[in-house]
């Protein structure tokens, strides 16, 4: 994906952040917070190695990200008061709806796993059937569904664009909570989903595109 240049650039970010979140992960507050951290984990590693040969297969990838998808959306639904608890700069996404957006970087991550699974040329489906056939599938093996189906490019120019404008809205935040009164773990989150956002938008806009 990309070239070694752009590759490089988004495993050092993504590497970065999986050494912070491995940290919150282990020294969350509770269950749910180190859940939440580990997903973090999870997907800053998954985007580690996303641009090369040896990343993870994507059916691995689609099981974790959908089940980290629906957890997140159960409490949003059934316990919206826990987003303050969950840290990973939730706080500062404005309450539940930080549980919104982090089941909608879930899937996203599902989405990117999908569709970077080689396809062929002129089976635009390629892509998307036979899903027990994932398994076999890393990316960077050939051509991939964005590179043939052009409604799957304009999904992902408008995911990396939606990541953009979530990556300026945290930065505000991230501003603001480090002239403020803020705890530095609560500053160093919002950096990290800040980053978070910052690299999800690079991959879609500059490696997938």
């Amino acid at each position: 994906m990309g070239t070694p240049l752009t590759a490089s650039v988004a495993s050092a970010l993504f590497g970065v952040l999986s050494v912070w979140y491995a940290g919150r992960a282990v020294g969350g507050r509770d269950l749910p917070d180190r859940i939440s951290n580990l997903l973090h984990l999870l997907m800053a590693g998954a985007m580690t190695a996303m641009p090369w040969p040896w990343a993870v297969p994507a059916l691995p990838q689609v099981v974790v990200f959908s089940v980290g998808a629906f957890w997140y959306v159960g409490v949003a639904l059934f316990r919206p008061a826990a987003d303050a608890q969950l840290g990973v700069g939730h706080a500062g996404h404005g309450g539940a709806a930080g549980l919104w957006y982090h089941a909608a970087m879930l899937l996203a991550m599902v989405w990117m796993a999908v569709a970077m699974v080689p396809a062929a040329p002129g089976d635009t489906m390629a892509g998307m059937t036979g899903m027990t056939g994932m398994a076999g599938m890393a990316h960077g093996a050939g051509a991939s569904l964005t590179g043939w189906v052009p409604w799957a490019l304009a999904a992902s120019i408008a995911l990396g664009a939606a990541f953009a404008g979530a990556a300026v809205v945290l930065l505000v935040q991230l501003i603001r909570a480090a002239a403020g009164a803020a705890h530095r773990t609560e500053v160093a989150d919002l950096a990290a989903s800040a980053g978070m956002a910052a690299g999800m938008s690079y991959a879609f806009l500059v490696l997938m595109t």
